[in-house]
């Protein structure tokens, strides 16, 4: 495995993930709910605040939900998946910027461009990985796809463990205050991003077909054809079950991960230490992953993984200090790269490969749908029962049920044999 090398295409798309993570660790996971609290909506009632974060993330998820399998089909009728592309990438970056120019108490206008900003991250992501069918083959899709999301955790993570610095010392980087220093950050990784940005646009070329004809119509009569017959591609449509459970549960942990952290009395500085923590482990763990699936299989790696999770699951039920919720926060670190890079290029050596856009677009559709899921039956078991670890009873349900699921699946190799 270590014998394959890399093509300059396949370098510049591992190198962009490194860029565009730093608004997923940066602006989603840290800064902009703290900041969106106690600075565009401070003078708002707490449980309001909470439900207007809340609203605009779920209507930024469901136009995603509802519009990336028609974003990845128009791409496969029409040689546009670089110019949209780069288009989805650059409003996200200009957006984020403007969240540096966003007054105090301005809440709606920072909802509307962190919207605008997580939608295009996305929807740009939705192509990001219809171009690993590009870039690689059968033999390094798994290293190539893991190299991604392990750069992307090393980029993301050094960002943030800047803006991390800058936060805690702000008179050390020039600046007056926190709320300074969180603004820049914002500018930070608008910078940052379009730094990783420009060699997947020198180095990566448009390809495909350029089919005559309607590119709007042919898309979305190819996207609603596809719904009527993915069923009969059973293999696809079997994983993608199994896929929107246990990514789920995966989603879940990811974000009780601060309410874990909360309930434990940890102060947000320490939350912070642990979401750093988690970039950094995952790193070196994710090319480790690649190197596990090279000599095992994707499919039994997955089901590896999902195992650890239940682990990390059985783990949490006993939390009761901080030092605790770090080693909880290493072994999610541990785990989380392996899982969702290996089941971006299992998926990718499942699908017909000239209609790559369209199958990453229901792989992102379903993994968006899943993200409303679990934490809506995590709230439901915790008032049922009233309990928080009760939550965790769904969660583990979730994996249980992917994994049975994706036993099912076959391989190219297992499909070739039968």
């Amino acid at each position: 495995m270590s014998k394959v090398k890399l093509s300059s295409e396949a370098k510049a798309w591992i190198l962009y993930d490194g860029g565009n993570s730093a608004f997923a660790t940066t602006v989603i996971a840290a800064f902009f709910p703290i900041f969106f609290n106690d600075f565009w909506a401070s003078g708002l009632e707490a449980e309001v605040k909470t439900a207007y974060l809340g609203w605009g993330l779920t209507i930024s998820n469901l136009v995603l939900l509802f519009t990336s399998p028609f974003i990845g089909s128009l791409t496969d009728v029409s040689r546009t998946t670089k110019i949209l592309f780069t288009g989805f990438g650059a409003i996200s970056i200009i957006s984020v910027a403007v969240l540096y120019f966003i007054p105090a108490g301005s809440w709606l206008q920072a909802l509307i461009f962190f919207g605008i900003a997580n939608y295009c991250f996305a929807a740009g992501n939705t192509l990001y990985d219809k171009m690993l069918v590009q870039v690689s083959d059968e033999s390094n899709v798994a290293k190539i796809s893991s190299y991604g999301f392990a750069f992307g955790y090393l980029g993301g993570g050094l960002l943030f463990l800047i803006n991390a610095a800058m936060t805690i010392k702000p008179e050390f980087f020039g600046l007056s205050s926190v709320a300074d220093a969180v603004r820049w950050s914002f500018l930070s990784v608008s910078v940052w991003w379009t730094l990783f940005l420009i060699p997947i646009l020198l180095k990566i070329q448009d390809r495909g077909i350029n089919l005559p004809g309607s590119h709007f119509k042919l898309a979305y009569s190819k996207v609603f054809n596809t719904l009527r017959t993915v069923s009969s591609k059973k293999n696809v449509f079997i994983f993608l079950l199994a896929f929107f459970l246990y990514i789920d549960g995966v989603h879940t942990i990811m974000a009780m991960a601060a309410d874990f952290a909360l309930n434990l009395g940890l102060p947000s500085s320490d939350v912070i230490i642990a979401l750093i923590l988690v970039q950094f482990v995952a790193f070196p763990t994710t090319l480790l992953w690649s190197k596990f699936a090279y000599k095992f299989g994707d499919k039994n790696t997955l089901l590896f993984t999902i195992f650890l999770y239940l682990i990390v699951i059985a783990y949490s039920a006993f939390l009761s200090n901080a030092i605790e919720f770090y080693v909880l926060a290493s072994m999610v670190g541990a785990i989380q790269g392996g899982i969702q890079s290996i089941s971006r290029s299992y998926y990718a050596t499942l699908i017909p490969q000239n209609e790559s856009g369209e199958y990453f677009g229901f792989y992102n559709m379903f993994g968006r749908a899943g993200a409303f899921m679990g934490p809506a039956l995590v709230a439901i078991f915790v008032t049922f029962f009233q309990d928080t670890r009760y939550g965790l009873i769904p969660i583990a349900a979730l994996f249980i049920m992917g994994a049975i699921i994706l036993l099912k699946v076959k391989s190219t190799h297992e499909s070739l044999q039968s």
